[in-house]
């Protein structure tokens, strides 16, 4: 099993259980636990960030996959869609109340790539390399 395939509701009861299900499934790759924990944590950011803002009903798909030294989530949503940032997002004042989901998943991932459509949806695309 090389890829984990899940869609869950768009309501944040249901993100401990994709981040849960990732769990299972690092550890049955053998990531590394600072690998996976990273991921995990720029996996929820996503989760958050597509049930919060994608403003839809429809089921959130994440895809996990692992090939060679390579980890790499997407998140998926069918919501309204944004202007996704075009370089490397800065933390937030510390008195703001959000705004952190970019830059937490940059500095927690080797990559991330955010595609988003007006009306259409975003697919946020995060990946790790294997330490």
């Amino acid at each position: 099993m090389n890829v984990l395939r899940l869609s869950i509701p768009p309501l944040p009861r249901f993100a401990g259980t994709a981040r849960r299900a990732f769990s299972d499934f690092a550890g049955f790759h053998h990531l590394a636990p600072r690998d996976a924990e990273s991921l995990i944590f720029a996996l929820g950011e996503a989760i958050a960030n597509a049930i919060q803002h994608a403003h839809t009903h429809e089921a959130i798909e994440i895809r996990v996959s692992v090939e060679g030294n390579l980890v790499v989530a997407s998140v998926i949503d069918r919501g309204q869609g944004f202007a996704p940032p075009n370089e490397k997002v800065g933390l937030p004042s510390v008195q703001a109340e959000g705004g952190r989901g970019f830059a937490i998943m940059q500095r927690c991932t080797d990559f991330l790539d955010v595609s988003s459509t007006l009306g259409a949806g975003t697919t946020v695309t995060l990946g790790r390399y294997r330490r």
